[in-house]
């Protein structure tokens, strides 16, 4: 490029350098994040800006989307038909940024060109990506080998440990002992003796961020900590047990002895309650209207008793009622106390179990990606700020972190301190860094491994770690959906906000999840309840979804327009099932596996019948994969 470019912002409102979105599905996230990232790439003097900013997504599919998106976007301000089309984003930034749309196309292709010959240091990255950089520059500090290694399949991992620590048996009596015990536990229960299954269960707590502040006061427990608690369990449960059978047992007693029968209450509910109880049977509801009637001093009795009847009943009302509300607390205390002896023995072998796992990562030079949170957290994050740029070779002014939503407490904690320093402090020329952050509470679904939506709706709330002012935007319109979806969804949020959260800042969340049009195209929503009764549910199910389908069709739109989304995996698949046995071509995970694809199933049956030529059950599968295929072509696309 022959000519000179200079690059003069005539006028910039100052903002805050720490700002937040609180962005819906479909209001334009992505749109803003690459829009505020170009705004910092054409303000700044330095072709090289982009080496400084740091954008934080959850995967790696989003992080290629961001970084298609802020290159395709360059390219497209870099192309001459720009300063003779329309396109929103050009003409913001060129408005809010005061430049002629000349010079922001030529200072594009300049960016462009600088950022495609650099793309190493273009830094998009998934959190856990950040996380493995920062830990393996610190791997010397923090004893860990040099040349580690990634274990990204925890569970298997955990198996490995578990299996090893069963191998034990044997070697270590006390050890020995336990798992015996709890073998026969399990049996005594009718229960499978395998006991690998619940301590598999519970080794998941190791690599659970949420588990980590309680795993940590256990690790100084014994096998011998864990058997006094467990005799004091069982005590406990038998006290309990025997309590509501007392209790039970007199309140029959004082039916007996008032002369009433069981039928003199409504449909016997009271006393077959009571008697449950007696028996020895806590597998009660606490649902029930007679229950309701009890406590509020309404007839318990059919209109149908005499007089008489309705006064005696009335007279041991307060005691049927303080019987009643003893038993229900000692109801859920047993419960408490079954399930915790259930789980007394695979917790107590919980320390076991990690230092089996600690040999076999030091065996293999293996790190858990679950633990890259808590080690930054623990070592890490103590250090400078400065030392830690010094140490990993870079220093990043600018951070943008997409779904703020479901970054864990530690995640975010870790963080804080780099984020603070870029925006808290200034360079020679008297410019601070910036802190973007987007996110949607509603759209948390990240709570498992350690996410809080509740750390999010603080933030643009009242809370702020930094010492700078925030800036909270809130980006109101649906660019994605059309009127009847928007609308369903605004009158469904509202709704359900008056109900259904205890937690008054879910509720707020809620009430205030209005969504503006930008469509005024229809678009259809449609809800269906089954009415199933002694029908097979997921048939009912495959029949709707297939009815839907052919409607769908018929109002024009082809198979490859509709997706089907289920609650659980074996909805789907017996959906998918339902589906190709009707023919229909359809694409999910399960049919993506080579085992059902029908080509395969041909040729591994024609492969069979080589070897097993009088096999007639091989035969009948060649033939009527042969006929399906030839009789009955699948539905075109």
């Amino acid at each position: 490029m022959n000519s000179l470019i200079v690059f003069i912002i005539l006028s910039v409102q100052k903002q805050s350098p720490f700002s937040i979105y609180n962005a819906s599905a479909g209001s334009g996230k992505t749109y803003t994040l690459v829009q505020d990232y170009l705004k910092i790439l054409f303000t700044s003097n330095s072709l090289l800006t982009f080496r400084t900013i740091l954008a934080l997504t959850f995967t790696n599919k989003a992080v290629g989307e961001m970084k298609e998106r802020i290159i395709e976007t360059l390219k497209a301000f870099s192309d001459e038909s720009i300063l003779n089309t329309s396109n929103s984003m050009f003409e913001t930034i060129s408005k809010d940024l005061n430049l002629e749309p000349k010079v922001l196309h030529e200072r594009s292709k300049i960016l462009l060109h600088t950022m495609v010959h650099n793309y190493a240091a273009f830094d998009i990255s998934t959190i856990d990506k950040f996380n493995h950089k920062l830990i393996r520059t610190f791997a010397h500090d923090l004893k860990l080998p040099v040349n580690f290694e990634v274990e990204l399949d925890t569970k298997t991992i955990l198996g490995k440990a578990v299996d090893k620590l069963i191998d034990k048996a044997g070697t270590d009596n006390e050890l020995t002992k336990v798992l015996i015990d709890f073998a026969i536990e399990k049996t005594d229960d009718d229960k499978s003796w395998d006991i690998s299954y619940d301590f598999n269960t519970i080794a998941v707590l190791l690599i659970n961020e949420n588990e980590i502040p309680y795993i940590d006061q256990l690790k100084d427990k014994t096998l011998q900590d864990f058997k006094a608690l467990k005799a004091n369990l069982q005590k406990q449960y038998k006290t309990v047990f025997e309590q509501i059978i007392e209790v039970a047992k007199t309140i029959l007693e004082l039916i007996s002895q008032s002369q009433l029968e069981h039928n003199d209450f409504s449909s016997s509910y009271l006393p077959k309650h009571f008697i449950k109880l007696a028996d020895g049977n806590f597998n009660v509801s606490f649902t029930p209207k007679w229950q309701i009637d009890l406590l509020e001093g309404l007839p318990i009795y059919p209109k149908k008793v005499s007089e008489d009847v309705g006064e005696t009943i009335e007279s041991i009302r307060q005691q049927l009622t303080d019987a009643f509300l003893k038993t229900k607390k000692a109801v859920f205390q047993i419960k408490f106390l079954k399930n915790a002896l259930n789980n007394i023995t695979p917790l107590s072998v919980l320390g076991a179990i990690k230092n089996t796992l600690d040999e076999l990562k030091l065996e293999d030079n293996l790190l858990l990606i679950s633990e890259f949170n808590a080690i930054i957290n623990k070592e890490i994050r103590q250090q400078p700020t400065p030392f830690i740029y010094e140490r990993i070779g870079e220093k990043f002014k600018h951070y943008f972190i997409d779904e703020f939503q479901d970054t864990s407490v530690l995640q975010w904690e870790n963080l804080i301190p780099l984020v603070d320093n870029a925006i808290s402090g200034e360079n020679l020329k008297g410019n601070t860094g910036t802190a973007m952050l987007v996110g949607d509470a509603k759209q948390a679904i990240y709570r498992w491994r350690g996410g809080r939506a509740e750390q999010f709706i603080d933030l643009y709330s009242d809370g702020n770690p930094f010492h700078v002012d925030k800036t909270v935007k809130n980006l109101p319109s649906n660019y994605r959906s059309y009127k009847s979806i928007v609308e369903f969804n605004n009158t469904f949020f509202n709704h359900i906000s008056e109900f259904a959260f205890s937690n008054p800042q879910h509720q707020h969340i809620y009430e205030n999840a209005h969504q503006e049009l930008i469509f005024e195209n229809e678009g259809y929503v449609d809800l269906s309840f089954l009415k199933i009764d002694n029908e097979d549910k997921n048939e009912l199910h495959c029949e709707a979804v297939l009815s839907n389908i052919e409607k769908a069709q018929e109002n024009g739109f082809s198979l490859k327009d509709i997706c089907i989304i289920v609650r659980r995996k074996k909805e789907g698949v017996a959906i998918a099932e339902y589906l190709s046995s009707k023919h229909y071509s359809i694409i999910s995970s399960e049919t993506l596996m080579l085992q059902n694809s029908p080509e395969v199933k041909f040729i591994v049956n024609i492969l069979t019948l080589a070897i097993q030529p009088k096999n007639d059950e091989v035969k009948i599968d060649v033939l009527s994969l042969s006929l399906i295929h030839i009789s009955e072509p699948t539905r075109p696309y």
